[in-house]
């Protein structure tokens, strides 16, 4: 291998040295987390370990195949099909670009996070992704509302029962359905 070469791959395993270390630094920075675990409960600590883990992992990963890759610098993968893909050109496809979609998007976003603390995360999640289904011209009404259902459950579940995110209970009486998916054993 000549100098160059070895320059070229050591040039790009500095980002990925860094971020191990960073990685490092922030794992410290997690054992330091003081508040202690409900029994039967993750810890507050977990969830950032886990992110602070998979960064590192992936950093790790990154720093071998820039090293060991004589290729490293070549966009493999996803960019191929991304070069190969056609442009955007379909005049159908240009209309379905519209402002009204686009600002009804948004003012749906914004009902959603002022609607949680009244309604709550699960009513308000649920009738949200319904509504975006509609406001994006899905027309399969059945599929709609089974997605939004399904959708809703599993973020609820997910958020309430696995990682413990406090999440807006909502108001009375909106909150007891915030409660029934919390007693869920």
């Amino acid at each position: 291998m000549t100098a160059l070469a070895m320059k070229s791959r050591v040039s790009a395993a500095l980002p990925y040295v860094l971020l191990v270390v960073i990685a490092v630094v922030l794992w410290r920075l997690a054992d330091h987390i003081e508040v202690a675990a409900r029994p039967g409960q993750l810890g507050p600590d977990f969830w950032p370990k886990v992110a602070i883990g998979l960064m590192g992992i992936v950093a790790l990963v990154e720093l071998v195949r820039a090293i060991v890759s004589p290729n490293h610098r070549e966009a493999h993968g996803i960019a191929d099909q991304l070069e190969a893909a056609e442009p955007l050109a379909d005049a159908d496809e240009l209309e379905d670009r519209s402002l009204p979609l686009l600002l009804g998007g948004m003012a749906m976003c914004g009902t959603y996070a002022l609607s949680l603390g009244i309604i709550g995360f699960p009513l308000a999640t649920f009738f949200f992704l319904a509504g975006f289904m509609y406001l994006g011209r899905f027309r399969r009404h059945t599929m709609i509302w089974i997605s939004a259902f399904i959708g809703t459950a599993v973020l609820s579940v997910l958020f309430l029962k696995v990682v413990y995110v406090s999440l807006p209970r909502g108001m009375p009486p909106f909150d007891m359905v915030t409660d029934f998916i919390v007693s869920l054993h």
